[in-house]
C-alpha cells in the first residue's frame, strides 16, 4: 500500500511539472510576440517621425531666406530627422542581429 502511494505521488508530481512547463512555454511565446510587436512599433514610429521632422526642417530651411533663426531651426530639424531615420534602420538591424545571434552563438559560449 505504501509503494502504491509513493508511485502515485511521483506520477502526480510529474504531471504537475509537465503542466507548469507547458504553461511557462505558452507565456514565453506570448511575451516574445508582445516584444516583437513593441519593437516593430518603435522602429516604424521612429522612422515615420524622422521623415516628418526631416521634411518640415527642410521646408523651414529652404523658405527661411534671410531669417537666421528659422534657417537654424530648419537645419537642425532636417539633420535631426535624418538622424532619426538612420537610428530607425540601425535599430532594426541591431534587433534582428541579436534575435538571430542569441540562440545559435551566445548559448554555446555560456555553456563552456
Amino acid at each position: 500500500m505504501v509503494r502504491k502511494m509513493k508511485g502515485t505521488k511521483v506520477l502526480i508530481a510529474l504531471f504537475a511539472f509537465i503542466a507548469t512547463t507547458g504553461i511557462a512555454a505558452a507565456q514565453e511565446s506570448e511575451i516574445n510576440n508582445s516584444l516583437s510587436e513593441i519593437e516593430s512599433f518603435v522602429a516604424t514610429t521612429l522612422g515615420q517621425i524622422g521623415v516628418i521632422v526631416f521634411l518640415v526642417g527642410a521646408a523651414a530651411w529652404f523658405v527661411s531666406r534671410k531669417h537666421a533663426d528659422r534657417a537654424q531651426w530648419g537645419w537642425r530639424g532636417m539633420w535631426g530627422g535624418a538622424g532619426m531615420i538612420v537610428l530607425s534602420v540601425s535599430y532594426n538591424v541591431f534587433v534582428t542581429l541579436f534575435e538571430n545571434l542569441a540562440p545559435g552563438m551566445i548559448t554555446p559560449w555560456i555553456a563552456f
